[in-house]
């Protein structure tokens, strides 16, 4: 009996040895591990702390988190202001530390009916386009702001300042009409920003819009020619024209057209034509794209406060231009004017669908532009569709 408990207190001892140490090794590792945090030589992976984004250049921009707020360049043209809206339309403003005045010259029908319904849009702060190469290095640095967000043609512009502003940059493109850079722009500015309420949504709306229109036209052969001008110069001088890569001229082939200018511009040209050239094509169809572009009076207007009576009368005026009165699209009144603000943007769909329809009827009998636009406004625009936004000669 008394070997047995000699045995026991042995083992006792041994025990509360052995839990010494343990708890001597626990002390140790806790002691290295403090150590490790005060001098930095953690290895933990603190990688799930960045944000990386990948813009349409290919250049991965690396941020803590989606910015708060955000410069935004092409307010009124392929810009990230519109897409923003349709991403999240009651809180996308708040993002915006300072932007240009593209919207408010270039859509001011669109702009005021904003301002009606988010009057703190009208406070936000405002900087110059960059691509007039008139802004200031030193009122950039004076905006508290966690980057920038620009078309991709203001890059140029960008690489002069980009190292003295200390500012992440990132670029989106939609004025290339590529399907799949629309897609991916939406979704940069999405991550970029926070407002990805709508993104699935807005994607999804879009991307099914265009593939039934490819998915209807893919066999087609047969193709209307067609002359489009921009309607910026009215009918007095003629206005740009687009070469096959480039908006309006993407816009008319990817629709089921043949855009006559892509036979002398370059792809990505945006420039008029001459006269001599569009008598002697004497196309099947001429469009002309308008807007309420405060700055022209004498433009072809399009747009909320624009009625069909309104486009018939200015059309009227073309036949003044030399020789426009004998052209078989002017007396066939297979003339049209559609939106200039329908392209380059994530509601481009209308512009593609009215094409289409208006180019191949009888592949899209079914499909009504005007009630998916009234749709899109429903689901992503703070406002109500209104106005006139395509118009046949009558």
């Amino acid at each position: 009996m008394k070997i047995n408990l000699r045995n026991m207190s042995l083992m006792m001892i041994l025990l509360l040895i052995l839990a010494s140490c343990g708890g001597n090794k626990e002390k140790v590792n806790e002691n290295e591990t403090e150590n490790k945090a005060e001098t930095g030589e953690m290895s933990e992976d603190t990688s799930e702390a960045k944000l990386v984004i990948e813009d349409v250049l290919g250049r991965k921009i690396e941020l803590d988190k989606p910015m708060d707020k955000v410069i935004i360049q092409g307010s009124g043209s392929g810009g990230p202001f519109m897409t923003m809206m349709y991403l999240d339309r009651d809180n996308f403003y708040k993002k915006i530390a300072a932007m240009d005045d593209g919207i408010k010259l270039h859509r001011n029908d669109l702009y005021q009916r904003l301002v009606d319904k988010i009057p703190e849009l009208d406070d936000v702060k405002r900087v110059s386009n960059f691509a007039d190469n008139d802004f200031s290095l030193e009122e950039l640095l004076s905006i508290d702001a966690d980057g920038i967000i620009a078309p991709v043609s203001f890059k140029a512009q960008l690489d002069t300042i980009e190292d003295k502003i200390g500012l992440p940059i990132i670029y989106v493109d939609y004025h290339n009409q590529d399907f799949d850079d629309h897609l991916k722009s939406t979704e940069i500015i999405a991550k970029a920003t926070g407002l990805d309420k709508n993104l699935d949504k807005l994607n999804g709306f879009y991307k099914e819009k265009i593939d039934s229109m490819k998915e209807r036209l893919k066999d087609i052969s047969d193709k209307p020619r067609v002359y489009l001008e921009h309607g910026y110069e009215g009918e007095h001088a003629y206005g740009n024209s687009y070469g096959n890569e480039m908006m309006w001229g993407k816009i008319i082939n990817d629709a089921g057209g043949y855009n006559l200018t892509g036979e002398v511009l370059g792809e990505k040209e945006a420039t008029p034509v001459s006269e001599e050239f569009v008598l002697s094509q004497d196309p099947d169809m001429i469009f002309n794209t308008g807007a309420e572009w405060i700055e022209k009076p004498e433009s072809m207007k399009m747009g909320f406060g624009i009625s069909p009576e309104d486009v018939n009368k200015k059309l009227d005026k073309y036949k003044t231009r030399n020789g426009w009165q004998d052209l078989t699209a002017m007396n066939a009144k297979n003339v049209y004017v559609i939106g200039q603000n329908l392209a380059r943007d994530m509601c481009d769909f209308y512009a593609y669908e009215t094409l289409a329809k208006t180019f191949h009827p009888e592949l899209f009998e079914d499909i009504d532009p005007e009630a998916d636009m009234e749709d899109f406004y429903e689901n992503f625009m703070p406002i109500e569709y209104q106005g006139t936004w395509f118009s046949k000669y009558e």
